[in-house]
């Protein structure tokens, strides 16, 4: 088995160099089609993450109006404390809303120092355990007849309230339209790569047919004759997802740092685990079309 092994392995490599245009034409499809399919992988853990870590941040925000009844805000501040959904509510009065905002401003401090009136409305910040629940807390609130007394729009109660849901909703589209794109991409390199993979196998048959010939005479097993034409499939394939895992990892290495230092504020990183799967996903990817693309030229134009 040692020496039919060295021996299969010989002849895809011999095969390979001998048609080195079309096996190299198959190996940058096939590297091309890979790359997309890390970067496509990638990018939607990436995208998942930050959506992750928006939605932790949602929240609701009532900004109540200046003069509202103490007993107004702390009944509806306790209904929303009764609440299964509801984590935490927190009430911020004007002066403490003014004092974060100064927070905020650190390069023109002078912009809130010159402010003669506070313009801040006081709120109740609602924290939920699930951030899924939002909408419907948010219908509550408004349903809530105690709302209407306290809101700083009482003639549009819903500019009352503010709130993150939208901002996921459009991550979440974002998503489904990058996958939706990534996938069609996928699809159609996949098929030139095993096309490209089908033409190379037919002519190393075509090379090699008076060979293919003696070894039928003198009873070689349709599998002795089909195995090297799949081995040199596969190497096509793995030294395209090779290159597909090099060009990942160098933008991992040195691309990723600079942008996490530009946008520092959101989770873009890759940890090692998902670093493995992905290459898992691109060595198996590479395999699955090397075969594929062998096994239906054989099919077509190997007749053992």
């Amino acid at each position: 088995m040692a020496i039919n092994l060295g021996y299969f392995l010989k002849e895809s490599v011999v095969s390979f160099r001998r048609n080195w245009v079309m096996s190299l034409g198959a190996v940058i499809t096939i590297y091309l089609s890979l790359l997309l399919v890390g970067a496509s992988v990638g990018s939607s853990m990436i995208v998942s993450q930050v959506v992750r870590s928006v939605e932790e941040k949602v929240s609701i925000r009532v900004f109540l109006k200046d003069g509202a009844a103490p007993a107004d805000v702390d009944s509806l501040q306790a209904a929303l404390v009764a609440d299964a959904r509801v984590k935490n509510v927190k009430y911020t009065s004007k002066e403490q809303a003014l004092k974060d905002f100064g927070a905020t401003m650190v390069e023109s401090p002078e912009l809130v120092d010159a402010l003669e009136v506070n313009p801040l409305p006081a709120s109740l910040d609602v924290d939920l355990k699930t951030p899924q629940d939002v909408n419907a807390v948010v219908a509550m609130i408004k349903a809530n007849p105690t709302f209407l007394k306290v809101a700083d729009r009482p003639d549009k109660p819903e500019k009352s309230l503010k709130y993150g849901q939208q901002i996921v909703n459009q991550l979440f589209a974002f998503t489904r339209v990058l996958r939706a794109v990534g996938a069609v991409f996928i699809i159609m390199l996949a098929i030139i790569s095993l096309i490209f993979i089908n033409n190379t196998i037919r002519l190393a048959i075509y090379a090699r047919r008076k060979e293919i010939g003696i070894m039928r005479l003198v009873g070689a097993s349709n599998w002795f004759i089909r195995t090297p034409f799949l081995l040199e499939g596969t190497l096509q394939s793995l030294l395209g997802a090779l290159l597909a895992l090099l060009t990942l990892g160098s933008i991992q290495w040195f691309v990723m740092p600079k942008v996490r230092e530009t946008i520092s504020f959101l989770p873009v990183t890759l940890s090692a685990g998902a670093a493995a799967q992905i290459s898992a996903i691109l060595i198996l990817s590479g395999v699955v079309i090397g075969l594929g693309g062998s096994a239906f030229a054989l099919r077509r134009y190997l007749k053992v």
